[in-house]
């Protein structure tokens, strides 16, 4: 159960907030004075507990960078609230996929330029090699992708080789890495 402390200055969004969040007593406790996570529409609020800002999302990675944990919209549904809650409490960033895929870099926030003219990533392996990069991510060996493939080990090693060279990855585990980042396999 996560104590959450609302700091919203906007009336109808913190009535709205309220709300939604006191019929889910079971998961969240309103808790102002020794919060796990802050709900608030502004910074700053208050040092060293996660905060999630309710804002536009047009400025997303600059509130991020200011010392937010996350950003949602004003209009977040209860499930997002939730899942925020959750994430931040536990040391997570949150903010929506659709506004940037941010990479962490020197602890600063930078956008990943979008090239429309670049191919989707789920478009650059073919499906056999998303099995062998899902096969990858557990772990395993060559040996063991061709058993659990029904392929020869020579083959499992030339599409361990074209995934990392699709991917750009200098091996099997920055393979994985960039798999990871691009949204092809979750961990």
């Amino acid at each position: 159960m996560q104590r959450v402390a609302i700091q919203i200055d906007d009336p109808d969004l913190l009535d709205q907030v309220s709300t939604i969040l006191a019929g889910e007593q079971d998961k969240v406790v309103l808790d102002p004075r020794e919060p796990d996570v802050v709900i608030a529409d502004h910074l700053p609020v208050c040092e060293g507990v996660p905060i999630i800002v309710l804002g536009r999302l047009s400025n997303a990675l600059e509130v991020l960078k200011s010392g937010a944990s996350g950003v949602l919209p004003p209009d977040a549904t209860l499930s997002d609230l939730l899942l925020a809650i959750d994430a931040v409490a536990h040391g997570f960033a949150i903010l929506r996929r659709n506004v940037f895929y941010p990479e962490w870099s020197d602890s600063t926030l930078s956008p990943v330029p979008i090239k429309p003219s670049a191919p989707r990533p789920d478009h650059i392996l073919t499906s056999r090699e998303l099995e062998v990069l899902r096969l990858l991510a557990e772990g395993a060996s060559n040996k063991l992708i061709a058993r659990r493939l029904g392929i020869s080990f020579h083959t499992a090693k030339f599409h361990v080789a074209s995934i990392a060279a699709k991917l750009d990855a200098t091996g099997r585990t920055d393979a994985v890495a960039q798999a990871v980042r691009l949204g092809l396999i979750m961990l």
